[in-house]
């Protein structure tokens, strides 16, 4: 009776750890959105889920972000929204490239923050769909794209992770800009190889032309120059690139200013 009893004992205390181990109902920790400031981590991890994490298929993560993109200091709602499964959770973050937090998040009804970086949720919730909504103030001018990474739990075995990925909005008042004025980009979308970019220089300064990817990595380098005020233009041979929305930024000093391309090739 007393081996069998303290079996029970061990198996008892083991079932409490394991699901104790497999969910967090009441919020993840920091580093689990799958981002490149986890290094990819997500939800689906040993102490949090059983299980691999696949990519979503239907649209976790939206918002109310406009389709050519995000205007810098302005508010956005963000809202994830879990389908199928149990009890059901989530963690999202917003970075650039290089895993930097973009933007300032505030949190709504039923999440909180976490290291000001991460939202998840307060309470798993067993309705379906489990909807979950935030804020999200934009970056700062000349951040670039922003990529909402997200991971989710449906249960405690079964996860999804997700990627929004939100363009920055190509700069307004161009000819109020205190370096430059009347910038244009031809043919857009461009079709061959050529690019032709035209702007007029207010005043001296060093100049930096580089194309960017939607998701803020350079692509290319496309010139660097000290130039003197007045008239500027620029062809550029392009190499082979993948057909796709890219961002032309010209930086100057501390401005940068972003217009988007299409390359249909």
């Amino acid at each position: 009776m007393k081996k069998i009893y303290a079996i029970g004992l061990v198996l008892a205390f083991g079932f409490i750890g394991m699901d104790s181990l497999q969910s967090y109902p009441y919020g993840a920790p920091a580093g689990y959105a799958g981002g490149p400031a986890e290094s990819g981590i997500t939800c689906a991890n040993p102490s949090c889920h059983g299980g691999t994490a696949s990519v979503a298929t239907t649209n976790i993560i939206t918002s109310d972000i406009p389709a050519e993109g995000y205007t810098a200091g302005n508010n956005y709602t963000i809202t994830v929204s879990v389908n199928n499964g149990g009890k059901k959770g989530f963690e999202v973050s917003p970075q650039t490239a290089d895993g930097t937090l973009a933007g300032t998040l505030t949190a709504g009804t039923g999440n909180t923050l976490v290291n000001g970086k991460y939202v998840t949720h307060t309470a798993a919730k067993s309705t379906t769909p489990a909807v979950w909504t935030f804020t999200w103030k934009a970056p700062a001018a000349g951040t670039g794209p922003v990529d909402f990474y997200g991971a989710f739990a449906n249960n405690t075995s079964i996860t999804r992770t997700q990627k929004l990925t939100v363009a920055e909005k190509s700069a307004t008042g161009i000819n109020e800009n205190e370096y430059l004025s009347q910038l244009s980009l031809y043919p857009n979308p461009v079709i061959g190889k050529t690019l032709n970019l035209a702007f007029d220089l207010k005043k001296n300064a060093a100049i930096e032309i580089v194309l960017v990817d939607l998701t803020g990595r350079e692509v290319l380098n496309l010139e660097n120059s000290v130039e003197g005020m007045g008239n500027k233009a620029y062809s550029f041979e392009l190499p082979e690139l993948n057909n796709g929305i890219y961002f032309v930024q010209v930086r100057i000093n501390d401005t940068r200013i972003s217009k988007k391309i299409w390359i249909n090739k």
